[in-house]
């Protein structure tokens, strides 16, 4: 908890715009009925502490790269418990952005995994392989996210999380995202690899 208040404190903005956006998706889920808030919520916490940990074991973590992760948090809840405004789809994850090639669901399942990788790449700015570990970790990071959704999905009735095409959709997504993030970082430099101490 120590790690976690030092962050709030270190980051004032960040922790006001995710509280507030938290705040506004719960409300929005609770209306619309949405039983995956009670999956988001839980998880969205264990991901902050998470986040925390690191800053607080391998950080800091830079505030960009904080942005982007609350970014994520919030386009995630967007996706999972807003409506789709064209009616096409009950949630939002199921709007196309542009027909036929790019989903919200896979613009957030690409951009999310491309933050965590950056994110963790710079957690990793110690070891021999900080690419590589950053990709492998985000990567694994994606896997436990499908399979936390399709197994709740199995237990509950329309959950909207979609078949298994769709889930090979955001595996894929998430490879984009990862190596783009990966070979990003590699060709402008690791931040914070030049004056990183090797924690104690």
């Amino acid at each position: 908890m120590t790690s976690l208040h030092a962050l709030g404190r270190r980051e004032p903005a960040i922790t006001v715009f995710l509280v507030g956006f938290t705040i506004l998706f719960t409300i929005v889920g609770l209306m619309r009925h949405q039983v995956f808030l009670w999956v988001y919520l839980p998880a969205l916490v264990a991901s902050v502490v998470i986040v925390a940990w690191i800053d607080h074991r391998w950080g800091p973590i830079p505030s960009i790269q904080l942005w982007m992760l609350s970014a994520w948090a919030v386009l995630h809840l967007a996706g999972g418990l807003a409506a789709n405004p064209t009616g096409r789809t009950d949630i939002l994850y199921g709007m196309w952005i542009v027909d036929g090639v790019l989903r919200w669901d896979q613009m957030v399942h690409g951009f999310g995994i491309g933050a965590a990788t950056v994110t963790l790449i710079t957690a990793a700015r110690g070891s021999d392989r900080p690419l590589l570990w950053g990709f492998a970790i985000g990567q694994g990071i994606g896997i436990v996210n499908e399979t936390a959704e399709n197994t709740f999905a199995a237990f509950v009735e329309n959950s909207n999380v979609g078949d298994v095409v769709n889930t090979a959709w955001d595996l894929g997504w998430h490879f984009v995202g990862g190596a783009a993030a990966a070979l990003w970082v590699g060709a402008r430099g690791i931040p914070g690899l030049s004056d990183y101490r090797r924690p104690a």
